[in-house]
């Protein structure tokens, strides 16, 4: 009984441990990435590129090049969800430094906020050679990536590597929030707790909004961010009623963006957010705006039941713009038909619905809000990516995770996998 008891204890102990992972969470995790190679490729094969060397050795061409970029980001993805699965994060949190660091919300919050003044900051060095309508250009002295008049991407010169602080600043907001909620014990019971919480959740957001003129992003932190805290706060009302604040001044908004640009050439209209709301609400008189959720709207329905057949889309040959990024749905509703596409939900809810079994059966406040943030990270982008391809959305480019091509949203969304399969070891299966 003594040996059973040392052994027990030395097992708690380990920094790494692999007992106890939900298999069924990487295999739906390998499976959507084949989904991403496969369609990735198909997207992209048809297009002519220039041919690359890679260290005297590789050649690609265009495709070849983004299928292999693919490729690469998915084995470090899984990579680094195998590695944050094994690790035993509650033995480094009884590490006097380690602890501290790992365990504290302020630095996951400055390093996202400070991600985004930086590029506030890097806007204005140098000469801006990147306008409206280039597909994209190194500016800020060579650490922004400028792209179709967005600055969404942070480049690291000298080893040519751009990323999107914007995915990563989900990845680390959901870890912070969780710290956050888990040390606010009953402030969240009452409104001026909520009203802070969502205070310090709006901050971030904006900063996306305002420093990268990415909405759709900023939407989607503050959407996780609410989400947990409305799963986390003891009095739902309150919740609800800060929510319906919320909801009625969105509408409000959006009703003056229409309102003040709607009858206006599509030159004319700014900001971009209101050409995408009356793009989709009056398609036929926008038609420019309105065309890239036409065309996969024409995918979806020429890919009837079965689809065409791997390789053989019709509307990704200079016709669907974006098909390997947010308009991956349609190109797999081309290629595989209603059936495809109903796979690839399925799949998606499988996933969803074994993290939210892990979040019902975990002890650890900390540990559900950590779930509880992957969840809401997975559902908004699969329900606003699918919703915008079938025109239910305005049109927004929020990636579907772990199939739309894109280095940083594939790493992250295994990194959180990781997180959540961690916390899958720890609890009793019932």
């Amino acid at each position: 009984m003594r040996e059973k008891t040392v052994d027990k204890k030395s097992k708690k102990n380990k920094l790494f441990s692999h007992e106890g992972i939900d298999i069924s969470i990487i295999f739906i995790a390998v499976f959507l990435s084949i989904f991403c190679l496969v369609f990735v490729y198909s997207a992209l094969a048809f297009e002519d590129g220039a041919s690359k060397t890679y260290l005297n050795v590789l050649t690609l061409k265009f495709s070849d090049r983004s299928l292999f970029k693919t490729l690469v980001y998915i084995v470090i993805g899984l990579g680094g969800m195998l590695a944050f699965s094994l690790i035993n994060f509650k033995e480094l949190k009884d590490k006097p430094v380690i602890g501290k660091i790992l365990f504290n919300p302020i630095p996951y919050y400055i390093l996202t906020c400070a991600m985004f003044i930086f590029i506030e900051i890097m806007k204005h060095v140098g000469s801006d050679v990147g306008g409206e309508t280039e597909k994209s250009a190194l500016v800020g002295g060579g650490f922004l990536l400028k792209a179709n008049g967005a600055y969404r991407w942070i480049h690291i010169p000298g080893i040519n590597f751009s990323f999107q602080p914007s995915e990563v600043s989900k990845f680390l907001l959901i870890i912070c929030f969780a710290i956050v909620i888990y040390n606010a014990g009953m402030c969240l019971k009452h409104k001026r707790g909520i009203i802070l919480y969502l205070f310090l959740a709006a901050i971030p957001s904006f900063l996306i909004l305002k420093c990268s003129s990415d909405l759709s992003s900023s939407l989607v932190v503050f959407g996780i961010l609410f989400v947990m805290m409305l799963v986390a706060a003891p009095d739902v009302k309150n919740s609800l009623t800060v929510l319906a604040v919320i909801a009625v001044i969105g509408v409000l908004a959006f009703g003056f963006l229409i309102a003040a640009n709607h009858g206006k050439e599509e030159a004319d209209i700014h900001p971009y957010q209101a050409k995408r709301l009356l793009a989709w609400l009056y398609p036929e008189d926008y038609p420019a705006s309105a065309d890239q959720t036409n065309q996969a709207m024409y995918a979806i329905g020429s890919g009837g039941y079965l689809g065409e057949g791997i390789g053989n889309s019709m509307q990704k040959i200079k016709k669907l713009p974006e098909a390997q990024n947010d308009m991956i749905f349609a190109l797999i509703c081309e290629e595989l038909g209603f059936v495809g596409g109903l796979v690839v939900i399925l799949l998606y809810l499988v996933l969803i619905a074994r993290m939210y079994m892990i979040a019902q059966n975990t002890d650890s406040l900390f540990d559900r809000m950590i779930v509880v943030g992957v969840i809401s990270h997975v559902a908004l982008q699969v329900i606003i990516n699918i919703c915008v391809v079938t025109r239910l959305f305005p049109n927004t480019g929020i990636p579907l995770p772990l199939i739309s091509s894109g280095g940083s949203s594939i790493l992250f969304m295994y990194l959180e996998l990781g997180l959540v399969l961690n916390i899958g070891k720890s609890i009793e299966r019932r």
